[in-house]
């Protein structure tokens, strides 16, 4: 077991979005910043240490389980690949694509959204 700690002065740990309040906050107050295939909702928190994400595909798109946590689990790797993402706060990835994406392209395209963040 792993413990991931952080320091004021460091960039925030990445931790799971799992509060459904915030969940509702993010999309009733957070903007939001699109791609081709992305859609980044977030909303900034300096007074925090953390930054808690969340990943999500829609079941209109993809009728298969499989399909959409192969998706999501490809969507928590780019977030290691970005890792550390340079804000504080909370955020969610949610893929709107209609086929199954390349990880190198959703790595590419979320570059540019959080250069844009």
């Amino acid at each position: 077991m792993t413990i991931i700690m952080s320091h004021p002065k460091t960039k925030p740990s990445l931790k799971r979005l799992k509060s459904k309040i915030i969940i509702d906050r993010l999309f009733q107050e957070g903007e939001g910043l699109h791609s081709k295939h992305l859609f980044l909702r977030l909303i900034e928190d300096e007074t925090s240490s953390d930054l808690y994400a969340g990943v999500s595909v829609s079941k209109r798109n993809f009728k298969k389980a499989v399909d959409r946590n192969r998706i999501k689990r490809q969507l928590r790797g780019v977030l290691k690949a970005l890792s550390p993402i340079p804000f504080a706060g909370s955020f969610m990835l949610i893929f709107k694509g209609k086929k199954l994406p390349i990880t190198q392209n959703l790595i590419d395209e979320a570059k540019l959204l959080f250069a844009k963040a």
